[in-house]
């Protein structure tokens, strides 16, 4: 018995120096945690637009009908308008299809605008201008524009042809009246070439081509052309 109440003191003793010491505990760590990283909506699939492949007239002044060409699968077609006092710009947007073999076809989409169309340009897929001519909608020229002058020997029927020919640099028109045309065109490292056309309607479609002077060659190919055009013409150069 007094060696158990001995053991106790020595036992207490023992934990007075400790304390008296001030030597801290050793605790157990809470365990760290990594924050959930946050969490983000998922991204819509980027819109395509839709061909345009034609524009039509609407039930009324402020609506027109743009037919599309577009997978028959497109996820969320719907038309897209925005405008101002000068134009008018007009898509058809949707969402890719999972498949891409899904078939093509054609739909119609009306746009409405909050002020009559009139004459203002309709501008789809981000560069084609339409705009309500007499007799209905037309597609307008990338060189001509909407409104082609009537004079055929107008600048602007020379750039288109030269457009067409893929010319780099501009040409010289040479001899011109409403039905015939003499335009030298020249291409990178090659000599002036001399072109004829003959009007054909809705512009300039060429029929020979002459590395001379006068009228030779031309006449070789179309008799019809007025020698006043080309007799007096020096080689191109």
């Amino acid at each position: 018995m007094l060696w158990t109440f001995g053991a106790l003191a020595a036992g207490g003793l023992v934990f007075g120096a400790l304390l008296a010491l001030n030597i801290p505990y050793r605790t157990t760590a809470a365990p760290e945690t990594t924050a959930a990283p946050p969490s983000h909506p998922p991204v819509a699939p980027a819109e395509m637009a839709a061909w345009v492949t034609d524009v039509r007239p609407g039930p009324d002044d402020r609506t027109a009908v743009l037919r599309v060409d577009l997978p028959s699968c497109a996820l969320a077609p719907h038309a897209r308008v925005t405008e101002t006092a000068e134009r008018i710009d007009a898509d058809v947007l949707f969402q890719p299809p999972a498949d891409p073999a899904c078939p093509r076809t054609t739909a119609d989409f009306p746009v409405k605008t909050a002020a009559p169309i009139g004459t203002r340009p309709v501008v789809v897929n981000a560069g084609d201008s339409w705009r309500l001519l007499t007799g209905g909608w037309k597609k307008c020229d990338k060189v001509l524009g909407c409104e082609p002058p009537a004079d055929h020997c107008a600048q602007a029927w020379i750039a288109q042809l030269e457009f067409s020919a893929e010319a780099e640099h501009p040409g010289t028109k040479r001899a011109c009246d409403q039905n015939w045309l003499i335009h030298d065109l020249s291409r990178r490292g090659q000599a002036a070439n001399r072109v004829a056309y003959r009007w054909a309607g809705g512009g300039w479609t060429s029929f020979a081509s002459a590395t001379g002077g006068g009228c030779g060659e031309i006449l070789a190919v179309e008799p019809a052309f007025p020698q006043a055009l080309c007799r007096d013409l020096t080689p191109p150069s």
